[in-house]
């Protein structure tokens, strides 16, 4: 996957191309690129926890 991080404004935007969900903003380059990286955290623990409540339900259906 490709990471840009253009001028944007006063700042810089940080986006993951064709992932329209994963970008950031900041005043720094350097800054955008974490900010990025916490995006991806928040989105990954996000899609973990959807699995595990998932994954019940399917237990739960399983036994029913």
């Amino acid at each position: 996957m490709k990471i840009k991080i253009r001028k944007d404004g006063n700042g810089y935007l940080a986006e993951v191309a064709g992932q329209p969900q994963l970008f950031a903003w900041a005043s720094t380059k350097p800054d955008a690129k974490a900010e990025l990286r916490n995006v991806v955290e928040m989105m990954l623990d996000y899609h973990l926890e959807q699995i595990e409540v998932e994954r019940k339900v399917r237990l739960k259906l399983a036994a029913v």
